[in-house]
């Protein structure tokens, strides 16, 4: 299984996770069966919320099979479950810890109520959160 996993930096496996998808300066693919994890800059990051380029042009169509992520917003969320792939959400501090909960089977599938709402500050920044937004 292949994980995209949005980090603040690019040192693998001990990347810090983002806060945010869409934001990530970077995003790392895990292989859960290849024990290897590839990490890629998102063109992406400096974007208004909901003007993202999705995953799958900055990574490729067939580049990751789930995402696990901090915080995510509604459009990010609806354009992956049309796609067919889950999103999960974490609250490890890195890469590692991301993978091996994913291992373990106890991360929690991301549903529409735990987007990032964009409101609030009115930056569209879900402001670093955990695992999802609370009244922003």
């Amino acid at each position: 299984m292949r994980l995209l996993i949005p980090t603040s930096d690019a040192n693998g496996a001990q990347a810090q996770l983002s806060g945010h998808f869409g934001r990530a300066p970077f995003y790392a693919i895990a292989d859960t069966e290849a024990d290897t994890v590839v990490v890629v800059e998102n063109p992406s990051v400096s974007h208004g919320h909901g003007d993202c380029v999705p995953a799958s042009q900055t990574i490729g169509e067939n580049g990751y099979d789930a995402v696990v992520c901090q915080g995510i917003g509604q459009g990010a969320i609806s354009r992956l479950n049309q796609a067919g792939v889950p999103v999960y959400a974490t609250d490890g501090p890195d890469v590692a810890s991301a993978v091996a909960s994913f291992r373990r089977s106890s991360l929690r599938v991301v549903g529409s109520e735990d987007s990032c709402s964009g409101s609030g500050s009115g930056s569209g920044s879900c402001g670093g959160h955990g695992q999802h937004a609370e009244s922003n």
